[in-house]
């Protein structure tokens, strides 16, 4: 008996590329497989061929719903049933052009792109406005910032927490964690658009991760919470959270958005697709392509985000949060980010 292949699962690698992979239950080193839109159903015709285990799939439409089908190749006129379906969404919204990406590959980070460990751009010496120092950005963060634990590793922005003393200089205090951070200040920056990255957050209690947008022009807001993980809040279940803070400092506004008990839903350490759409009239959250938030611009008036604005990454420590079912250290690792443009 050719039997079909088990335990079919898709990976999607970025916004139009899936990672197909099985596990064959006979000794056959050939299968053929059917892509096609979801709901489509058993296929009826013959598949494509293909000997590789797992298969990569690429150039996919943009936000298109897929089903895929695969059977095994025992022989000529031996073939197992289709096992399937497995369905899956691509993210990248319609009518985009990629024009930036950064994948990680390199030995060290590219500093055209980034600055690691520190909140100070060292070009220009400009700094995150209101930063308690170049390594802390407010005392509500505990973990002090340091580029030992920012790095590049096997092809990922790795920001890792870290629980143990350490002597601060700037600001001056003893420290009881680390933390790591990135940003793009004055290096990469856009004004609306679609960006993406594909990550792992840390969980625990204690740990406080976020990739967010703030103002090139150095002046507190608005900022873009893209997503930012809270390992425990105030009402005591793990959030991801999807704000928006609009106006200026100290006339802000707050927009708040949350994803409750995001551990148990998605797994955060499991690698997961962030994406964020933000154009003239609403702003859009994303996991795995599938819309988390969507916020109208109606209402806001001039206080909707209308500026460069620059992308921040890192993984914290929260102050006032317990530390029960926090492992140490822990890491926010990035595959990839990306940004597109909206096409005229």
């Amino acid at each position: 008996e050719c039997l079909p292949p088990t335990g079919l699962e898709v990976t999607l690698l970025n916004g139009s590329t899936a990672e197909i992979e099985w596990t064959a239950m006979n000794e056959e080193n050939q299968w053929e497989y059917v892509l096609q839109p979801q709901g489509t159903g058993t296929p009826t015709t013959q598949g494509v061929a293909l000997t590789t285990n797992p298969l990569i799939i690429s150039s996919l439409e943009t936000t298109a719903n897929y089903e895929i089908y695969l059977r095994a190749i025992c022989s000529a006129n031996d073939l197992s049933e289709w096992a399937g379906p497995v369905t899956f969404r691509t993210t990248i919204p319609d009518g985009y052009t990629k024009i930036w990406e950064d994948h990680f590959e390199q030995e060290l980070i590219n500093t055209d792109n980034w600055t690691l460990g520190t909140l100070r751009d060292p070009g220009s010496g400009d700094i995150i406005p209101g930063a308690d120092g170049d390594y802390l950005l407010k005392d509500k963060y505990s973990g002090y910032v340091t580029l030992e634990d920012s790095y590049l590793e096997n092809g990922t922005l790795v920001l890792r927490n870290q629980k143990r003393n350490y002597t601060g200089t700037n600001p001056t205090g003893e420290y009881s964690y680390t933390s790591g951070w990135a940003m793009s200040m004055h290096k990469v920056y856009f004004n609306k658009g679609y960006i993406e990255m594909r990550a792992q957050f840390p969980s625990g209690d204690k740990v406080w991760p976020a990739l967010w947008l703030i103002a090139e022009d150095l002046v507190w807001g608005p900022e873009w919470d893209m997503f930012e993980y809270f390992g425990k809040n105030t009402v005591g279940s793990d959030v991801m959270a999807m704000n928006l803070m609009s106006a200026e400092w100290p006339q802000i506004q707050w927009s708040p958005g949350y994803i409750y008990n995001f551990d148990q839903e998605y797994d955060c350490e499991a690698w997961h697709i962030y994406g964020f759409e933000w154009t003239e009239e609403k702003a859009v959250w994303t996991v795995d392509g599938i819309v988390k938030r969507e916020l109208s611009s109606d209402g806001f008036w001039n206080r909707w985000p209308n500026e460069d604005m620059y992308i921040v990454i890192n993984n914290e420590v929260q102050t006032y949060a317990t530390d029960q079912t926090t492992q140490w250290p822990n890491y926010l690792k990035i595959d990839y980010v990306e940004i597109y443009s909206k096409n005229d």
